[in-house]
């Protein structure tokens, strides 16, 4: 946990926690019902299916901000190249890749679920906000990243701009994410001015800069005198931009700003970001590996997820139109019983009933027969196989804050995840025994050369070098 988002002191929105905690489990409920106002069809399986393959996505995504956007760094357009590293030297957190590319809407963006993230800034924008004003935009995304909220807004959104029903859903807690990373925002950027003319810029692009934000504040009374006007912050993922500048004028007057703008004001801030470990300098040690409870809390979401993921491969026959006979291939009818001696009525060709691809469809539905009969045992290391390869984690260690790399912090690679997947498929029994004795370093672990690390552990040691 980042040391701004820890104690009493915390920039943390004090209902952060809570509206994440009250919404994601009424989240689904809330999806169905929508679901059913608009006949669509979500269940668990298509929010499983949902939350892998966005996962997939968003790690694939990174090799095309790399192919299509234009990479920052000291060479390439180095004003804001120096504005994210000053920021991150001074909250330190490790550098993001830094890209831009085209974007009307959003300004900034955060993507990923571990380091290194990508901060994303839309070359539309970068001219329109003086350097204290992109401090400030660049200084909420980093506060996103510290505060654990990118690995979330992520699978929400790969763009940073929220469709409506994400909005409804998870209107509550993102909104309160706004308010968490306004505060790191004004940090960063120093000038309680510079946030305001940044949020009324982002907000009404060149027409912000002629806006009197000392008036347009004042809106916030009229909203906070109509309860109607109120309930029209539930529409939209960011709350009222009155709403933020208000949050922000109470966070100057409180103790928790004294304290940390004395810690962003200390004398020796470091002058480089903490640099992330070269894969094969630095090895794992046994505390970096997280313990049973944590690992079990993972493995137990990732349960569920493939649970609801098998129910999706149930395989039923395509009738094109159930009034009719079907016409079956010569194997299809040999392998039937022998027709009963009491003939059959005649039928009339428009009386008679195609199963057309009737081979096709008996050996799709043979082979999700014996899917069914394998089960569990074959969907879980197919799926744990699957994500580690492509993304280093699977959905429930996303949540729980973990990542699979070998014993020098290198990543993984496909044959070495079919490997581990292979074993876990395997010595499952064995391992769960054994985990009594090996608590942090699982037997599939230490045959296949890999570890399960704590994301916070490792930032730790990071930042101590």
């Amino acid at each position: 946990m980042h040391r701004l988002f820890d104690g009493p002191s915390s920039l943390r929105d004090p209902q952060e926690r809570l509206a994440f905690w009250l919404t994601v489990p009424l989240a689904f409920p809330a999806a169905l019902v929508i679901a059913a106002v608009l006949h669509e069809s979500i269940g668990p399986a298509q929010v499983a299916l949902f939350l892998v393959g966005a996962m997939l996505y968003i790690t694939l995504a990174r090799g095309r901000l790399i192919g299509s956007s234009v990479m920052i760094h000291e060479r390439q357009y180095p004003r804001v190249f120096g504005i994210v590293k000053r920021a991150c030297a001074t909250l330190e957190i490790p550098m993001p890749l830094i890209f831009a590319r085209e974007d009307n809407y959003v300004p900034v963006a955060g993507l990923g679920f571990g380091e290194p993230y990508a901060l994303i800034i839309s070359s539309h924008w970068i001219e329109e906000f003086e350097d204290d004003e992109l401090a400030f935009m660049i200084g909420r995304e980093l506060g996103h990243i510290a505060a654990g909220h990118t690995r979330y807004l992520s699978l929400l959104s790969v763009n940073g701009r929220e469709n409506p029903l994400v909005a409804v859903l998870f209107g509550p807690w993102l909104r309160r994410c706004t308010f968490t990373c306004d505060k790191v925002g004004l940090l960063v950027c120093g000038s309680f001015d510079a946030a305001l003319r940044a949020i009324a810029v982002a907000e009404f692009h060149e027409f912000g800069r002629k806006v009197d934000t000392a008036a347009f504040a004042e809106q916030a009374r009229e909203i906070a005198n109509d309860s109607v006007l109120r309930w029209g912050t539930w529409l939209g993922s960011e709350p009222y931009a009155t709403a933020r500048i208000a949050s922000l004028q109470r966070f100057v007057a409180s103790h928790a700003y004294t304290v940390a703008e004395e810690w962003f004001l200390r004398e020796s801030p470091p002058e480089q970001p903490p640099a992330l470990p070269e894969p094969g300098t630095v090895k794992v040690d046994v505390e970096d590996c997280p313990g049973w409870w944590r690992r079990f809390a993972a493995y137990s979401i990732d349960a569920i997820v493939v649970l609801a993921i098998m129910t999706s491969f149930g395989v039923s026959p395509v009738i094109i139109n159930s009034t009719k006979t079907p016409i079956r291939s010569t194997a299809a009818r040999s392998a039937r019983p022998a027709p009963s001696p009491i003939p059959a009525p005649t039928a009339s060709p428009d009386e008679v009933t195609v199963y057309p691809y009737q081979d096709a469809v008996d050996a799709v539905r043979s082979f999700g027969r014996r899917i069914e009969r394998i089960g569990f045992p074959l969907f879980f290391p197919v799926y744990m196989i699957v994500l580690v390869a492509f993304t280093g984690q699977t959905f429930g260690m996303m949540i729980a804050g973990l990542r699979v790399v070998t014993v020098d912090f290198r990543k993984v690679g496909t044959w070495r995840a079919v490997w581990r997947g292979i074993l876990i498929g395997i010595l499952w029994p064995i391992t769960m025994l054994l985990s009594i004795i090996w608590r942090r370093i699982l037997l599939h672990d230490r045959l296949s050369g890999t570890r399960v690390v704590t994301v916070e552990r490792v930032l730790a040691r990071i930042s101590a070098r």
